[in-house]
């Protein structure tokens, strides 16, 4: 059976504005900043607005494979936005700008060689009934610097702790409202439970009611014998602290093994997400004041923008100082939405508190903290967090059903 994709039919008109005479329109479906996107959602492929049938050239479909290989190729340099869906398919829609007929057709990135296959697109209203996972992960870990690497830079030491972090949800045990799933169960059997519950109060709006994911890290119970055991000498630590905040949607027919997947990607696309802006902000501040003894950093929060006529929200970033409006002008500039000020959900996540860092040691608190520190210590930062406890975002499932935002590059 061929692949079928369903599309929010508010995407039709908008793919027929972009007719242009004589010329072609060219865009991603489902994004052009992996970043935005949540675990569970990633660039399904390309559009294209133009005359005649793009398919039926064979210049046209040899480019258009090489664009999809190199899309693929680009989304695998950053391994921890998990920019590439476990599927090596890849989507091109065209809408002929005479007839206004579309026709999807699918490649195989595995193969540059290989046939392409019909794809059916169906244009419907509510695309799909999404299920809510909201799930909260806590940080505090603190990672010594070893004498060897006291020179590395800030960048280096991050990707380093980015990396044990990611080691930790990898491994992490997931539990839905308290409770051990099977990783085949269907979340749709959870969400008739609760309806039927609803039902018998009256309430019988049929919407699914939120999942809650806690995330369990396993405990290292190797005993090491003394002899095994080494002395590092360091010259300062990082510490990650602060919570994490992660809402995913899934499709309707999405199982327990999806949902902790997307949770899992969302957590780690995320905080690579920050960290990257994080350190790209800080390449001529790095070497600024070696002389620093303790130094606070703090990533950009996230905020929340929904979907025009949609329940689900794609992600943007703001540094301390900046607000709503910057988040418009990215959606504006990046996926040409257009949304209200009121469409930004800012408070989801805080911005961090000094005061909270410093009460971690009573003895940091004050102008004293320069004193305290052993006179060894070259440096000594530590990565503070602010995050609230809760932060939507948006994922969708590839499977036999795969759902399309459409935004447009020129």
């Amino acid at each position: 059976m061929g692949r079928t994709v369903i599309a929010e039919v508010n995407l039709l008109p908008y793919l027929i504005h972009l007719v242009e005479p004589d010329s072609y329109v060219v865009g991603l479906v489902l994004g052009q900043v992996t970043r935005m996107l949540p675990g569970g959602m990633w660039v399904l492929g390309i559009f294209i607005v133009g005359p005649g049938d793009v398919f039926q050239d064979a210049k046209a479909v040899s480019k258009l494979r090489t664009v999809l290989h190199c899309i693929k190729k680009n989304l695998s340099n950053k391994f921890f936005l998990h920019g590439n869906s476990p599927s090596s398919e890849k989507l091109a829609l065209h809408l002929c700008s005479t007839t206004q007929r579309y026709t999807c057709k699918s490649f195989d990135t595995n193969n540059f060689n290989s046939s392409v296959y019909p794809v059916e697109w169906k244009f419907q209203p509510k695309a799909t009934r999404w299920h809510q996972i909201d799930c909260h992960y806590n940080l505090d870990q603190v990672f010594p610097t070893s004498l060897d690497k006291q020179t590395q830079s800030l960048k280096k030491n991050l990707q380093d702790m980015l990396a044990a972090v990611c080691d930790n949800i990898k491994s992490a045990i997931c539990m839905f409202d308290g409770e051990l799933k099977d990783s085949s169960e269907v979340l749709d059997a959870f969400g008739k439970k609760k309806k039927s519950k609803a039902s018998s109060r009256g309430n019988n709006t049929g919407e699914v009611k939120t999942l809650n994911v806690s995330l369990y890290i396993p405990c290292d119970t190797r005993t090491e014998k003394a002899s095994e055991m080494q002395i590092i000498e360091c010259s300062g630590e990082m510490k990650f602290f602060g919570s994490l905040a992660s809402r995913v949607f899934l499709h309707q027919k999405a199982t327990v093994q999806e949902a902790e997947r997307a949770v899992k990607q969302d957590i780690v696309r995320s905080l690579a997400s920050r960290l990257e802006l994080h350190w790209d902000s800080l390449i001529e501040e790095e070497n600024g004041s070696p002389e620093e003894h303790l130094t606070l950093h703090e990533p950009p929060r996230r905020v929340l923008v929904s979907l025009p006529g949609s329940r689900v929200t794609l992600s943007d970033y703001l540094f301390p100082g900046e607000g709503p409006s910057e988040a418009l002008i990215s959606l504006q500039e990046l996926l040409d939405v257009e949304v209200e000020e009121s469409d930004v959900q800012k408070d989801l996540e805080v911005q961090a508190d000094p005061a909270d860092f410093y009460a971690l040691d009573p003895q940091l608190e004050g102008d004293a903290s320069e004193d305290i520190l052993p006179v060894t210590v070259n440096t000594h930062n530590i990565l503070f967090i602010g995050l609230a406890i809760a932060a939507l975002i948006l994922a969708v499932s590839v499977a036999s059903q795969l759902t399309s935002f459409i935004d447009k590059t020129e």
